[in-house]
């Protein structure tokens, strides 16, 4: 089969492999789409920690075509989502933590190839009316999920998301199905906010006609919004959310800041409004029910641009420049 195989920095290497054959509780999977992640694009500038050379890709779909040993046959020609990391259910992390936490996972195979190996458990069936692609979107809507899971929505509340790329924009959708009465997107780029548009959002703001702040104080007498969620991965942007967010107020971290970033905030405001900070990293215990989430969202306009398996470090630099909301890789051309 082919495979993209990441070297290190920006260099890639397409090749060929053999075929994967699946082991006990294993199946293989032919992929169909797989998403460009933030996490790919850190990767490759070094700002998250991974060692090459290996396939990247995680947030896969496709249509399983064998099966290991203790795996039903009847599983083969199912479409699926497929999650990274398996989970044993016993471990401490999966009792007390989250299953994406599992102590001991067995991970699935990068999916910037043709086919890919993951344990059974982690192929979850999609319903029958989505498409592939849409399924490939099911990882990162499952971190978004997770974390809008964790906070305390209060009637009438106001929420403000900054930052209108893929992870944003589900985020501020879970926070609407989740109970949020007004739901404020803060996005510079056009497209973006018209995606939000259709996904729920109430109130939409453009960085250039004014102060985040102003807008939020507007809204809501002057006592700040109820949760705010930063989706940059700028800690200038996580003390804004605490600046905007009302007395008890949720600040969300859904945008990944780079290693050893420091947060700017005044303290003494964080401790005198006793503001919650929460951090929302990962799929949580939510990846199996996030498929059927996403089946009732209008996401017709997140997917941006298509790209072959020779286009990854392209697909990786225009994710990496913001050119569009959400690409993807297309491994069977």
């Amino acid at each position: 089969m082919r495979v993209t195989t990441w070297l290190g920095g920006d260099r890639f290497e397409m090749g060929q492999v053999p075929d994967p054959t699946p082991g006990p509780d294993q199946v293989v999977a032919r992929v169909d789409t797989v998403g460009v992640c933030g996490t790919d694009v850190h990767i490759t500038q070094g700002l998250f920690p991974y060692t090459p050379p290996t396939i990247l890709g995680h947030e896969g779909s496709g249509e399983i075509v064998a099966v290991g040993e203790g795996v039903p046959a009847s599983r083969i020609g199912e479409r699926v989502a497929m999650d990274i990391t398996s989970h044993c259910g016993v471990c401490e992390n999966c009792r007390t933590w989250n299953l994406s936490r599992c102590m001991n996972s067995v991970s699935s195979s990068g999916y910037f190839a043709e086919f890919a190996v993951l344990p059974s458990q982690s192929a979850h069936r999609i319903p029958d009316g989505m498409t592939l692609e849409t399924a490939a979107l099911t990882e990162p809507a499952s971190c978004c999920l997770s974390g809008v899971g964790r906070l305390a929505i209060p009637d009438n509340a106001v929420a403000v998301v900054i930052g209108g790329g893929v992870m944003g924009l589900f985020t501020l959708a879970f926070l609407k199905s989740h109970g949020v009465e007004t739901a404020v997107m803060s996005e510079p780029v056009q497209s973006r906010r018209e995606v939000a548009k259709d996904l729920g959002a109430d109130v939409l703001h453009d960085p250039a006609d004014g102060d985040i702040s102003e807008l939020v104080k507007d809204l809501t007498g002057g006592r700040g919004a109820h949760i705010a969620a930063e989706a940059v991965g700028k800690p200038a942007l996580v003390a804004k959310c605490a600046e905007i967010v009302r007395e008890l107020g949720d600040v969300m971290m859904i945008g990944v800041c780079p290693q050893g970033s420091a947060l700017p905030v005044d303290l003494f405001n964080f401790h005198y409004k006793e503001i919650r900070l929460q951090g929302a990293f990962g799929r949580g215990n939510v990846f199996a029910d996030t498929p059927e989430a996403i089946s009732k969202l209008n996401l017709g306009s997140v997917i941006s641009g298509r790209y072959s398996l020779e286009e990854v470090p392209q697909a990786i630099k225009d994710s990496g420049d913001g050119k569009g909301i959400k690409f993807v890789v297309k491994p069977g051309g």
